[in-house]
């Protein structure tokens, strides 16, 4: 009898990184959702049929921002997790994106916007 626990990589992650005169800006986007609400996280979803991670991830962030014309790397990290309802390990790849100043982020209704 094996003992494993599955890894399930369904999903992705993407840090934001903006230049400004001071260095560099992170966007975080607070969720307005059933899960992790009203939490500060960086822009992440699912991975759908056929399509490789970094297009998911392109995708995402023309979702969740409306930014177009981001410049994609991968990066050497993974977002994981361990669920225990469902015992399997979540691991999603995770990128980093570089946006111009003058780019504008304009959230979906998945977001909280600034009060």
């Amino acid at each position: 009898m094996e003992n494993n626990i599955p890894i399930r990589c369904l999903g992705i992650a993407v840090v934001l990184l903006q230049k400004s005169d001071t260095g560099y800006k992170v966007l975080l986007l607070k969720r307005d959702s059933e899960v992790l609400d009203e939490a500060w996280c960086y822009i992440g979803g699912r991975i759908e049929q056929g399509e490789k991670a970094w297009e998911a991830a392109l995708r995402e962030i023309r979702e969740e921002t409306g930014l177009e014309g981001v410049v994609l790397y991968t990066s050497n990290k993974f977002d994981q997790f361990y669920l225990p309802a469902e015992n399997y390990i979540y691991l999603a790849p995770v990128f980093v994106g570089f946006v111009d100043q003058e780019h504008e982020v304009i959230l979906n209704g998945s977001h909280l916007k600034k009060q």
